[in-house]
Protein backbone atom coordinates (compact mmCIF):
# COMPACT_ATOMS: atom_id res chain seq x y z
CA UNK A 1 0.00 0.00 0.00
CA UNK A 2 2.18 2.87 -1.30
CA UNK A 3 1.00 6.81 -1.26
CA UNK A 4 0.75 7.84 -4.53
CA UNK A 5 4.67 10.33 -4.48
CA UNK A 6 6.59 7.32 -3.01
CA UNK A 7 4.92 5.17 -5.85
CA UNK A 8 5.44 7.93 -8.47
CA UNK A 9 9.14 8.22 -7.56
CA UNK A 10 9.50 4.92 -7.39
CA UNK A 11 8.22 4.15 -11.28
CA UNK A 12 9.91 7.22 -12.52
CA UNK A 13 13.45 5.77 -11.34
CA UNK A 14 12.36 2.41 -13.07
CA UNK A 15 11.82 3.97 -15.96
CA UNK A 16 8.24 2.24 -16.59
CA UNK A 17 6.48 5.89 -16.02
CA UNK A 18 7.25 7.90 -18.60
CA UNK A 19 9.23 11.49 -17.97
CA UNK A 20 6.59 13.74 -19.34
CA UNK A 21 3.79 12.59 -16.70
CA UNK A 22 5.69 15.61 -14.91
CA UNK A 23 4.35 17.75 -17.48
CA UNK A 24 1.06 16.22 -17.45
CA UNK A 25 0.27 16.42 -13.66
CA UNK A 26 -1.07 19.59 -13.88
CA UNK A 27 -4.65 19.08 -15.55
CA UNK A 28 -6.23 16.26 -15.52
CA UNK A 29 -9.25 17.35 -15.69
CA UNK A 30 -9.88 15.27 -18.97
CA UNK A 31 -9.27 12.19 -16.73
CA UNK A 32 -11.07 12.54 -13.86
CA UNK A 33 -13.72 14.74 -12.30
CA UNK A 34 -15.07 15.33 -8.61
CA UNK A 35 -18.51 16.44 -7.65
CA UNK A 36 -19.92 17.25 -4.01
CA UNK A 37 -23.54 15.49 -3.45
CA UNK A 38 -24.76 17.85 -0.81
CA UNK A 39 -27.22 14.72 0.81
CA UNK A 40 -29.33 15.12 3.58
CA UNK A 41 -29.40 15.22 7.93
CA UNK A 42 -29.80 12.05 9.50
CA UNK A 43 -31.70 12.02 12.55
CA UNK A 44 -29.07 11.20 14.87
CA UNK A 45 -27.10 14.60 13.78
CA UNK A 46 -25.04 13.08 11.08
CA UNK A 47 -24.70 14.32 7.96
CA UNK A 48 -24.56 12.28 5.28
CA UNK A 49 -22.75 13.86 1.59
CA UNK A 50 -20.67 12.37 -0.87
CA UNK A 51 -18.41 12.92 -3.68
CA UNK A 52 -19.25 12.05 -7.41
CA UNK A 53 -15.93 10.72 -8.72
CA UNK A 54 -16.06 10.17 -12.82
CA UNK A 55 -13.56 8.60 -14.90
CA UNK A 56 -12.67 9.05 -18.51
CA UNK A 57 -12.90 5.47 -20.44
CA UNK A 58 -9.77 3.38 -19.33
CA UNK A 59 -8.51 5.11 -16.36
CA UNK A 60 -9.10 3.63 -13.14
CA UNK A 61 -8.20 5.16 -9.20
CA UNK A 62 -7.79 3.53 -5.91
CA UNK A 63 -9.68 2.27 -2.44
CA UNK A 64 -8.56 3.67 0.88
CA UNK A 65 -6.05 0.54 0.72
CA UNK A 66 -4.93 0.23 -2.79
CA UNK A 67 -2.61 -3.13 -3.01
CA UNK A 68 1.32 -3.39 -4.17
CA UNK A 69 0.36 -2.20 -7.41
CA UNK A 70 -1.88 0.86 -6.61
CA UNK A 71 -2.22 4.29 -5.40
CA UNK A 72 -3.44 5.01 -1.47
CA UNK A 73 -5.15 7.86 -1.38
CA UNK A 74 -5.11 10.87 0.81
CA UNK A 75 -7.56 13.60 1.90
CA UNK A 76 -7.28 16.61 4.34
CA UNK A 77 -10.50 18.40 5.52
CA UNK A 78 -8.58 20.64 7.88
CA UNK A 79 -9.87 23.65 6.35
CA UNK A 80 -13.34 23.00 6.91
CA UNK A 81 -16.17 25.00 8.64
CA UNK A 82 -18.41 23.34 11.22
CA UNK A 83 -17.13 20.31 10.75
CA UNK A 84 -15.64 18.12 13.55
CA UNK A 85 -15.26 15.05 11.74
CA UNK A 86 -15.44 13.72 7.92
CA UNK A 87 -15.70 9.48 7.86
CA UNK A 88 -15.52 8.35 3.74
CA UNK A 89 -17.61 5.02 3.36
CA UNK A 90 -15.39 3.26 0.90
CA UNK A 91 -17.99 1.26 -1.97
CA UNK A 92 -16.83 -2.58 -2.51
CA UNK A 93 -13.96 -1.86 -4.80
CA UNK A 94 -12.86 -4.24 -8.02
CA UNK A 95 -9.60 -6.37 -7.43
CA UNK A 96 -7.21 -5.78 -10.61
CA UNK A 97 -4.87 -8.54 -10.87
CA UNK A 98 -1.18 -7.02 -12.56
CA UNK A 99 1.06 -10.35 -12.40
CA UNK A 100 1.99 -11.39 -9.34
CA UNK A 101 0.57 -7.83 -7.88
CA UNK A 102 -2.69 -6.04 -6.92
CA UNK A 103 -4.43 -3.03 -7.35
CA UNK A 104 -8.08 -2.67 -5.76
CA UNK A 105 -9.96 0.16 -6.66
CA UNK A 106 -12.42 1.55 -9.41
CA UNK A 107 -12.67 1.74 -13.28
CA UNK A 108 -16.25 3.67 -13.59
CA UNK A 109 -18.04 6.64 -12.01
CA UNK A 110 -18.80 5.85 -8.81
CA UNK A 111 -20.28 7.97 -5.48
CA UNK A 112 -18.07 8.33 -2.15
CA UNK A 113 -20.02 8.54 0.45
CA UNK A 114 -19.02 11.05 3.09
CA UNK A 115 -20.24 10.79 7.31
CA UNK A 116 -19.67 13.93 8.53
CA UNK A 117 -20.78 15.29 12.27
CA UNK A 118 -21.73 18.84 11.92
CA UNK A 119 -19.89 21.46 14.46
CA UNK A 120 -21.93 24.90 15.00
CA UNK A 121 -22.80 26.48 12.19
CA UNK A 122 -23.94 25.13 9.03
CA UNK A 123 -21.12 23.33 7.74
CA UNK A 124 -19.07 23.97 4.90
CA UNK A 125 -16.53 21.32 3.56
CA UNK A 126 -13.01 22.45 2.32
CA UNK A 127 -10.16 19.66 1.70
CA UNK A 128 -8.28 18.58 -0.72
CA UNK A 129 -7.87 15.28 -2.52
CA UNK A 130 -4.82 13.23 -3.49
CA UNK A 131 -5.18 10.64 -5.57
CA UNK A 132 -3.63 8.47 -8.43
CA UNK A 133 -5.68 7.64 -12.00
CA UNK A 134 -3.78 4.84 -14.36
CA UNK A 135 -4.29 3.29 -17.54
CA UNK A 136 -0.66 2.99 -19.59
CA UNK A 137 0.74 5.39 -17.07
CA UNK A 138 -0.15 6.65 -13.91
CA UNK A 139 -0.79 10.43 -12.58
CA UNK A 140 -1.37 12.37 -9.80
CA UNK A 141 -4.62 14.33 -9.42
CA UNK A 142 -4.86 17.25 -6.51
CA UNK A 143 -8.01 18.04 -6.33
CA UNK A 144 -10.02 20.94 -4.10
CA UNK A 145 -13.46 20.79 -3.09
CA UNK A 146 -15.56 23.18 -1.13
CA UNK A 147 -19.32 22.95 -0.46
CA UNK A 148 -21.64 24.41 1.54
CA UNK A 149 -23.84 21.29 3.04
CA UNK A 150 -27.05 22.95 3.39
CA UNK A 151 -28.78 19.57 2.64
CA UNK A 152 -32.32 18.61 3.28
CA UNK A 153 -34.66 16.36 4.45
CA UNK A 154 -34.43 13.43 2.14
CA UNK A 155 -31.70 11.03 1.20
CA UNK A 156 -30.29 11.02 -2.23
CA UNK A 157 -30.82 7.94 -3.83
CA UNK A 158 -27.22 7.70 -5.06
CA UNK A 159 -25.47 7.93 -1.89
CA UNK A 160 -27.94 5.27 -0.10
CA UNK A 161 -26.78 3.11 -2.98
CA UNK A 162 -23.32 3.70 -2.44
CA UNK A 163 -24.04 3.36 1.43
CA UNK A 164 -25.74 -0.29 0.86
CA UNK A 165 -22.58 -0.89 -1.14
CA UNK A 166 -19.73 -1.17 1.17
CA UNK A 167 -18.19 -4.30 2.45
CA UNK A 168 -20.60 -5.21 5.06
CA UNK A 169 -19.07 -6.28 8.48
CA UNK A 170 -19.71 -9.29 9.97
CA UNK A 171 -18.98 -10.96 13.43
CA UNK A 172 -17.06 -13.57 12.30
CA UNK A 173 -14.24 -16.17 14.26
CA UNK A 174 -10.87 -15.29 13.16
CA UNK A 175 -7.37 -15.97 14.52
CA UNK A 176 -4.11 -14.10 13.46
CA UNK A 177 -0.46 -15.71 13.98
CA UNK A 178 1.91 -13.37 13.67
CA UNK A 179 6.05 -14.00 13.32
CA UNK A 180 8.51 -11.18 13.73
CA UNK A 181 11.06 -10.56 10.30
CA UNK A 182 13.22 -8.32 9.45
CA UNK A 183 11.51 -4.42 9.61
CA UNK A 184 8.11 -6.22 11.30
CA UNK A 185 5.81 -9.03 11.35
CA UNK A 186 4.76 -12.19 9.03
CA UNK A 187 0.81 -12.27 9.54
CA UNK A 188 -1.24 -15.30 8.61
CA UNK A 189 -5.20 -14.38 9.25
CA UNK A 190 -7.43 -17.56 9.80
CA UNK A 191 -10.90 -16.15 9.13
CA UNK A 192 -14.60 -17.84 9.06
CA UNK A 193 -16.44 -16.36 6.89
CA UNK A 194 -18.30 -17.93 3.20
CA UNK A 195 -17.12 -17.10 0.13
CA UNK A 196 -17.34 -14.34 -1.31
CA UNK A 197 -17.11 -15.58 -5.01
CA UNK A 198 -14.31 -16.32 -7.27
CA UNK A 199 -10.66 -15.00 -7.29
CA UNK A 200 -11.34 -13.97 -3.41
CA UNK A 201 -8.50 -11.10 -2.14
CA UNK A 202 -7.66 -10.39 1.48
CA UNK A 203 -6.90 -6.67 2.61
CA UNK A 204 -5.08 -6.44 6.38
CA UNK A 205 -6.24 -2.79 7.60
CA UNK A 206 -3.69 -1.63 10.64
CA UNK A 207 -4.26 1.56 12.34
CA UNK A 208 -0.93 3.08 11.87
CA UNK A 209 -0.56 4.77 8.79
CA UNK A 210 3.13 3.89 8.36
CA UNK A 211 2.98 0.17 8.39
CA UNK A 212 3.04 -0.90 4.71
CA UNK A 213 1.31 -3.94 4.26
CA UNK A 214 1.71 -6.68 1.13
CA UNK A 215 -0.60 -8.42 -0.86
CA UNK A 216 -2.18 -11.53 1.13
CA UNK A 217 -1.54 -15.09 -0.47
CA UNK A 218 -4.64 -16.62 0.23
CA UNK A 219 -6.27 -19.93 0.08
CA UNK A 220 -9.82 -21.20 0.66
CA UNK A 221 -10.76 -24.35 2.49
CA UNK A 222 -14.88 -24.27 2.68
CA UNK A 223 -16.05 -21.80 5.26
CA UNK A 224 -12.06 -20.30 6.07
CA UNK A 225 -10.51 -18.25 3.85
CA UNK A 226 -6.55 -18.47 5.10
CA UNK A 227 -4.17 -15.04 4.13
CA UNK A 228 -0.78 -14.37 4.81
CA UNK A 229 0.63 -10.77 4.50
CA UNK A 230 3.74 -8.76 5.70
CA UNK A 231 3.43 -5.96 8.16
CA UNK A 232 6.71 -3.55 7.24
CA UNK A 233 7.50 -0.39 8.67
CA UNK A 234 7.73 2.42 6.42
CA UNK A 235 11.20 3.84 7.00
CA UNK A 236 13.10 3.71 10.49
CA UNK A 237 11.39 2.51 13.87
CA UNK A 238 9.53 -0.52 15.56
CA UNK A 239 6.10 -1.11 15.94
CA UNK A 240 3.50 -3.56 17.65
CA UNK A 241 0.37 -5.21 16.45
CA UNK A 242 -2.83 -4.72 18.39
CA UNK A 243 -4.58 -7.86 16.95
CA UNK A 244 -8.12 -6.55 18.28
CA UNK A 245 -7.83 -3.11 15.99
CA UNK A 246 -6.61 -4.73 12.59
CA UNK A 247 -9.36 -4.68 10.48
CA UNK A 248 -9.81 -7.90 7.74
CA UNK A 249 -11.65 -7.21 4.05
CA UNK A 250 -12.45 -10.42 1.78
CA UNK A 251 -13.67 -8.96 -1.60
CA UNK A 252 -14.83 -11.76 -4.34
CA UNK A 253 -16.94 -11.47 -7.40
CA UNK A 254 -20.02 -11.55 -5.30
CA UNK A 255 -19.67 -8.82 -2.94
CA UNK A 256 -17.15 -8.10 -0.11
CA UNK A 257 -17.34 -8.20 3.90
CA UNK A 258 -15.07 -7.48 6.37
CA UNK A 259 -13.79 -7.89 10.34
CA UNK A 260 -12.82 -6.33 12.64
CA UNK A 261 -10.35 -8.15 15.61
CA UNK A 262 -8.95 -11.66 15.67
CA UNK A 263 -7.40 -13.55 19.01
CA UNK A 264 -4.10 -15.13 18.85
Amino acid sequence: MLTFFRLLTLLLLLGLVAPTARAQVADVSQIVSVEVVPGWRRADGTHVAGLKIRLAPGWKTYWRSAGAAGISPRMDWRDSRGVRSVTPAWPTPTVFRQGAALSIGYDRDFVLPLLIVPGRGTPELRGRLDIGVCADICLPAQIDVAAVLTGSATPDRALEAALRDRPRRVNARARCLLRPIDDGFAITGQIDVPSQGRAEAVVFEMANPNVWVTDAQVTRRGGRIDATSQLLMAGNGTFGVDRSQLRMTVIGTRGAVEVFGCTG
